[in-house]
């Protein structure tokens, strides 16, 4: 399964209201009215976020964010057709200049590892929590995901409140060979994200209170190692997760 994931923002002058009203109820229907390939289509709805880590002296990353798009693929040949389709050329991909501010969006194609599955969204007071994280310099792909998945089982390990809050957990582990497709959601220039991290909270309270300390315990963990990944550069969404459509 491939998960193609674009990090966006409302266009100037758009309130996030009027955003996430189009982008859910009319983008979504557009949609979700000829899925194509698409096997499953969620928005994550942003209503907090942080961004780099306490000592840095001032912004070093592009953070604001209003939403971010999981499309789910089967396969490299499913996606290719899909971005291929005169429909989404013609309707969907037009359709993003309504409420997309195109040059800021974040793009990556990742393979999704879940290490904690999670919750049914039983209620909307859950919470999703996405880490993109941009990784250190000098690693590769392998080397920054085996050390990732290692930080995150040592706070896992513990016991401490942040690791008892947690109620699902995927790595979303960047891929490359859809180039072209990224460039349907703008922001060609925008640095790739090497990994997001999707955890799962009960209620926002839960993820307000204990994300945070997850990852200063992350944080900790990658400095044993000499750093998997560059906090700075790194930034954390807040948001409620919106299935437009599903197939079996």
């Amino acid at each position: 399964m491939l998960n193609l994931i674009a990090a966006i923002r409302r266009k100037p002058g758009m309130t996030q209201h009027a955003f996430l009203h189009y982008l859910q109820h009319v983008h979504g229907s557009l949609a979700a009215e000829n899925p194509l390939h698409v096997r499953r289509y969620v928005q994550n709805h942003v209503f907090d976020a942080s961004f780099g880590s306490e000592e840095d002296p001032t912004h070093l990353t592009d953070f604001g964010r209003d939403s971010v798009t999981e499309l789910h693929f089967e396969n490299m040949e499913a996606l290719a057709a899909t971005m291929a389709a005169p429909y989404t050329r013609e309707v969907i991909g037009p359709d993003g200049a309504h409420f997309n501010d195109m040059p800021s969006a974040l793009a990556l194609l990742a393979r999704p590892s879940v290490l904690m599955p999670p919750p049914a969204p039983e209620d909307e007071g859950q919470v999703k929590v996405l880490h993109f994280l941009h990784m250190s310099e000098g690693l590769d792909l392998d080397s920054f995901t085996e050390r990732w998945q290692t930080a995150h089982e040592k706070v896992l390990a513990s016991d401490e409140p942040q690791a008892a809050a947690l109620r699902g957990y995927v790595q979303h582990r960047q891929v490359s060979g859809a180039e072209k497709a990224l460039r349907h959601f703008g922001g060609r220039d925008k640095h790739v994200y090497e990994g997001v991290a999707a955890l799962y909270y009960d209620s926002p309270d839960e993820a307000l209170t204990h994300f945070p300390s997850y990852e200063r315990s992350l944080r900790e963990h990658s400095a044993e190692t000499d750093g998997f990944y560059d906090p700075s550069r790194s930034f954390v969404l807040y948001s409620r997760e919106v299935t437009i459509f599903q197939r079996p």
